[in-house]
């Protein structure tokens, strides 16, 4: 009985072995189609930044000019804030001349009683 209990035991064990050996090949199968997948998205990847990187350089130039342009001294501030404002005024006093022609048409539009 011991003989045949050891050879059952000797047989689960190879059983969990080759089951064992299965497993890792196929993981190890997956991990190479994960590192070939991994490695073609790297190489897009860098080949994307080399393209975009250029670009990039250049925007940062040009922020940085108008970054420049753009520190103004407190006169300069305050007399664009000056100038908005007047901007802003003209822009109200044309609606409103807007809006009165509008009211104008509507009431010469009105059928008379």
């Amino acid at each position: 009985m011991d003989q045949r209990l050891a050879q059952q035991l000797d047989q689960r064990l190879e059983n969990l072995r080759t089951e064992q050996q299965r497993e890792i090949e196929g993981l190890r199968e997956e991990l190479g189609r994960v590192r070939d997948r991994f490695t073609a998205d790297y190489g897009h990847m860098r080949t994307e930044f080399d393209r975009v990187a250029p670009q990039v350089a250049a925007l940062e130039y040009r922020f940085d000019s108008l970054r420049r342009q753009l520190n103004m001294s407190e006169s300069d501030s305050t007399e664009a804030q000056t100038h908005a404002e007047l901007e802003h005024e003209r822009a109200r006093l044309r609606l409103e001349l807007v809006s009165h022609y509008e009211e104008r048409l509507r009431r010469l539009e009105e059928p008379r009683p």
